[in-house]
């Protein structure tokens, strides 16, 4: 599924860490956006993080 993330937070670890789970890219646009093609199953897990703060998902 194609989505784009937005950062919320700034902590490069925790950017680092759920790039590195969900396989992203590391191009991040001069929004703050990442372009990411997510896994059916890993959706769930994409939310999570989302409801904790980290990302905003930004369907486009």
């Amino acid at each position: 599924m194609k989505l784009t993330i937005y950062w919320v937070t700034k902590d490069a670890e925790s950017i680092q860490r759920i790039r590195e789970r969900f396989n992203l890219t590391p191009d991040t646009t001069v929004n703050g956006e990442t372009p990411a093609e997510i896994r059916e199953e890993d959706i769930p897990l994409l939310r999570e993080t989302e409801k904790r703060g980290f990302i905003q998902i930004r369907n486009k």
